[in-house]
């Protein structure tokens, strides 16, 4: 059997570690791998790509207009009918586009990944996607309701299984400062304008913050504006720095509408507690359990993790065992390959 593997640029980015972890775990059983990847400009690889270089790979121009679409799928088509490809696997909304555009022609199937109850609630049982593979049981249950049973399968994102923090003596925490790490800081400026209200008394800690979409000047103001220039640093993308985020005192999921990441899944497994919004399909936050939900004001969750150690210490090991228990990568190899077992 051939797979097909397509990845959006987006997933490339935040995901290319667990995208090169299933691949493998994929030719270490016996499947042979294609990956599909967006075109780039560049002349040197850049840092993602680098990281899947170990199955063939092939590049094509992703997103394209609606005119180019034709073109592009009679390129691939012939690149992937000489791979001999049996079923297509895509990882993005992009990616989803072109398996879609060279299935019929190649006569195989496509599944697609989910990793949000936003995406979970816009399948459609019209659709030509053979299955869709979602990241949660919630997410996995929303689309059968939509699609049915049959077209679904849970397909947990899956972590390194190595500890992150041993032997590591370069930690953010090193120097006695107590580190949290805000994801996706930019998507709700309001929510995290009270993160940053709820800390600006607090002393001896520093924050990073994940800064990308449109709402970033929204945020540089709340900063300046809380005087917390000298005590706050923004990062870009946290994909490339899960060494960082692994090894901070604390991880803030500050948006409701962010899709499952394997960063943070990585925090939970090293022992990070975790306190964020109510998110639909997070399965893996469980308040008072493996994390802090916020109901309301942020203040309160935040000075409990940050003065109760104890608590922190117990949320953080219970998290670990979970993320350890369904999120390895051998567990979504596995259930990846199920997904596919009955073409």
């Amino acid at each position: 059997m051939t797979i097909s593997i397509i990845m959006s640029k987006d997933r490339l980015e935040q995901e290319h570690a667990m995208l090169n972890r299933l691949a493998v775990g994929l030719m270490d059983d016996g499947t042979q791998v294609i990956q599909v990847v967006p075109t780039h400009s560049m002349i040197e690889l850049t840092p993602y790509e680098q990281s899947v270089t170990l199955a063939e790979r092939t590049h094509v121009p992703m997103p394209v207009s609606r005119l180019l679409r034709k073109a592009r799928r009679d390129e691939i088509v012939n690149t992937l009918k000489k791979a001999n490809t049996t079923i297509i696997a895509a990882f993005g909304k992009h990616a989803t586009q072109l398996a879609l555009d060279v299935a019929p022609i190649l006569d195989v199937s496509v599944l697609s990944e989910v990793v949000s109850m936003k995406d979970a609630n816009k399948t459609k049982s019209s659709s030509k996607i053979w299955r869709w593979f979602a990241a949660t049981p919630s997410i996995e249950r929303a689309i059968a309701k939509r699609v049915g049973q049959e077209r679904t399968a849970l397909v947990p994102l899956g972590v390194a299984a190595h500890d992150f923090n041993e032997g590591n003596k370069d930690s953010p925490t090193s120097n006695g400062e107590f580190c949290l790490t805000i994801l996706d800081a930019a998507s709700e400026p309001k929510a995290t304008r009270a993160i940053l209200e709820s800390l600006s008394n607090e002393q001896g800690i520093h924050v990073f913050m994940e800064l990308r979409g449109r709402h970033q000047h929204r945020i540089w103001q709340s900063v300046q504006e809380l005087e917390m220039l000298d005590r706050v640093t923004c990062l870009r993308d946290v994909g490339e720095l899960r060494l960082l985020v692994a090894q901070t005192n604390l991880i803030v999921l500050s948006s409701h509408k962010m899709t499952v990441r394997t960063v943070f899944l990585e925090a939970m497994r090293c022992g990070v507690p975790v306190i964020c919004q109510d998110i639909a399909g997070f399965d893996m936050l469980v308040d008072e359990e493996t994390a802090l939900v916020v109901k309301g004001d942020w203040r309160e969750p935040l000075h409990r993790i940050l003065h109760d150690p104890d608590l922190a210490a117990r949320i953080g090991t219970a998290a670990s065992e979970l993320v350890s228990t369904h999120y390895g990568s051998a567990a979504q190899i596995e259930a990846f390959e199920a997904a596919f077992s009955l073409i």
